[in-house]
């Protein structure tokens, strides 16, 4: 039926040509079979919170608590919610496979914890490394306090500096 402004089809209609529509075309269910190329913005709303693809920054943004879920019982979820980022994995181990993981700060400027294959894991404190792995221990570099107990299992082979305490109840070191 036609009423001068709106068409309504009831059942199912074959076309075989395209379908040119200026306005909004308001569908209750849309399938497509083939390719789609939309080229402009897209929203996917959502019940609390939507997801966008920009089409001007080539960006796909989600709203707070919008979720990116992946795995076939929401193994991995990351998400962003009030003011915190998560990456939340409900499965098994959770695995980043590199040559190097640095985890910095936000900017870039300051260092926060380096890891390389074969090679070192560093510390950092203030942008100052502060425990290195090497190859014969560790490595730590400042003042190292120990709140309970130090426990030696095979000797101490060097101090390159010692000290006498004058303690009565403790040796020399």
């Amino acid at each position: 039926t036609f009423n001068g402004s709106t068409l309504a089809i009831t059942g199912s209609i074959d076309l075989s040509a395209d379908i040119d529509v200026d306005g909004t075309a308001n569908l209750d269910v849309l399938d497509v079979d083939g390719a789609s190329n939309f080229g402009a913005d897209v929203v996917f709303a959502g019940a609390a919170a939507n997801i966008t693809f920009d089409q001007s920054t080539d960006d796909l943004i989600f709203d707070d608590d919008a979720k990116a879920i992946f795995g076939t019982g929401s193994d991995i979820e990351i998400y962003h919610s009030s003011g915190q980022s998560y990456i939340q994995n409900s499965t098994g181990n959770f695995r980043i496979d590199a040559d190097a993981l640095r985890l910095r700060s936000k900017t870039g400027s300051e260092a926060f914890i380096t890891a390389n294959v074969n090679s070192s894991v560093e510390v950092y404190y203030d942008d100052s490394k502060k425990l290195e792995t090497t190859s014969g221990g560790v490595n730590i570099t400042g003042i190292t306090t120990i709140s309970d107990r130090l426990q030696v299992t095979s000797g101490i082979s060097t101090f390159y500096d010692t000290t006498q305490s004058t303690s009565a109840t403790t040796g020399a070191v």
